[in-house]
């Protein structure tokens, strides 16, 4: 499985997927999902979704991962050429640093994301006050790409284009019992989905339909998944999703995953008893979190009661919508505590 699992990364985390542009995930995607499912169908809101049927279609279960990446918006283009962005979820400029820069215009027009010369003084109002005294923020950043604002337009580079670091940016690197990488959220959590699905298919008959959704547009709103739960004739629904490793949450870099309890909502408690005990059948163990600043597919979709019990599971990451650090075992374990679920559903 680790031999498959980091093709899948090799050819995930290279893809551009911003919020609603998510094609190259979708190509990349959905040849390993037809491979292992006996339907595969992309929805009116782009969610990419296969089916394993199973005995019955009563009570059938969803497996959400969300495919978007955090990323940015072109907010406007000044007279001298310089690109101002909005962020599209939760993304800081300071996670990026000043470096390559994809605009995805007509074409791709790579510049560079900066803030400016570090030998400049309170004259320089923006620069200063990064060096001494304010959070780096948007409004204090630019892409420069060396064209005036007509060449960029030429290009297709105008408001609305999606803007994400750059591709040259994006090759994984592996390290100890890591990968390391920009967008693993959620990009290793769709890994982490299709393993499941590959497991799944490799067993047999699952006693109930069980639907892998790899879900559009979650950074920022969760509207895919939303419309998932919605449409779809699941009563369950389980998000699979990075964990986020930080002082405040008794997570470790370990490969147990991350059986989350809450988030912006609470989860179903039955559900999330039974993946715990599962990882604990499996002799990998589990974590358990409740995390501020956080939600998923699924705990939005519970919130807003479109689905009728909820779960999320994840991996242990840290500097989580930055260069993301993920425990490269908890991704595959959390594909095998799904594929134990869906043997042994509650």
């Amino acid at each position: 499985m680790e031999q498959l699992l980091k093709e899948m990364l090799d050819a995930f985390l290279i893809t551009h997927a911003p919020p609603g542009q998510e094609e190259e995930m979708v190509d990349a995607a959905r040849p390993y999902l037809e491979t292992y499912c006996d339907e595969v169908w992309q929805d009116a809101h782009l969610n990419l979704i296969g089916k394993i049927a199973g005995e019955s279609s009563d009570d059938a279960i969803t497996i959400a991962s969300h495919k978007d990446e955090v990323a940015t918006m072109v907010e406007r283009i000044e007279e001298d050429g310089r690109v101002r962005l909005d962020p599209l979820g939760g993304i800081l400029p300071w996670r990026y640093g000043e470096g390559p820069f994809d605009l995805l215009g007509d074409e791709t027009v790579t510049g560079v994301l900066s803030v400016g010369s570090t030998h400049s003084s309170a004259r320089s109002g923006d620069i200063y006050a990064a060096k001494t005294s304010k959070p780096l923020t948007w409004e204090m950043c630019y892409v420069e790409c060396g064209m005036t604002r007509d060449e960029l337009l030429e290009r297709g580079v105008n408001i609305g284009v999606r803007g994400c670091v750059a591709r040259s940016r994006k090759t994984p690197m592996y390290m100890a019992d890591r990968v390391c990488g920009w967008g693993l959220d959620d990009k290793g959590a769709v890994v982490a989905n299709l393993l499941a699905a590959k497991l799944v298919s490799e067993g047999p008959r699952p006693s109930r339909d069980v639907y892998f959704a790899i879900t559009s547009s979650e950074e920022g709103g969760c509207s895919g998944g939303q419309y998932v739960a919605r449409t779809l004739p699941s009563t369950t629904m389980i998000a699979v999703e990075i964990a986020p490793v930080a002082p405040e949450y008794p997570i470790e870099m370990s490969p147990a995953p991350v059986v989350f309890y809450m988030d912006s909502y609470t989860y179903d408690k039955g559900l999330c008893d039974r993946l715990a005990a599962v990882g604990d059948e499996l002799g990998f163990g589990h974590q358990r979190g409740i995390f501020r600043s956080l939600g998923t597919d699924v705990s939005i979709a519970l919130k807003a009661g479109l689905v009728g019990r909820g779960a999320c599971i994840g991996f242990p990451t840290e500097n989580t919508h930055g260069y993301e650090m993920a425990n490269l075992e908890a991704i595959g374990n959390c594909a095998r505590v799904l594929e134990r679920y869906v043997a042994e559903p509650i």
